[in-house]
């Protein structure tokens, strides 16, 4: 039975370097179907973000910040995507500010996970 799910990564970032948001690691055995992402900052000033699968190093996922706000909301609009990613694999989610001043990124992701609830 598949499972529908949304994990949060969240830093302060106070850079206009790429930096580090977190990870996901998605266990031997664990199949997710990523299906949205959205991130946001809290300087207000925007930027882009990007996550990295370890398994696909040759992938590109960048993407324009959804919010200039980190206080993710239901109906505010995400990037749909397919994404497959097969365990064992580490998602890295990076974000890269339009401005140094200090705030929470935070980058969400949906996904389905076919091996049913993990926690």
């Amino acid at each position: 039975m598949a499972y529908t799910d949304n994990q949060n990564i969240t830093a302060t970032i106070a850079s206009v370097s790429e930096t580090t948001v977190g990870s996901l690691n998605i266990s031997a055995g664990q199949s997710y179907t990523l299906t949205s992402l959205w991130a946001g900052h809290a300087n207000g000033k925007g930027g882009t973000y990007r996550i990295a699968v370890d398994t696909y190093p040759q992938a590109n996922f960048k993407y324009v910040v959804n919010s200039i706000d980190s206080q993710f909301v239901a109906d505010e609009p995400s990037y749909p995507v397919n994404i497959q990613i097969n365990g064992p694999a580490e998602l890295t989610a990076y974000m890269t500010c339009a401005d140094a001043t200090s705030g929470v990124g935070r980058v969400s992701i949906g996904y389905i996970n076919s091996e049913g609830p993990t926690n």
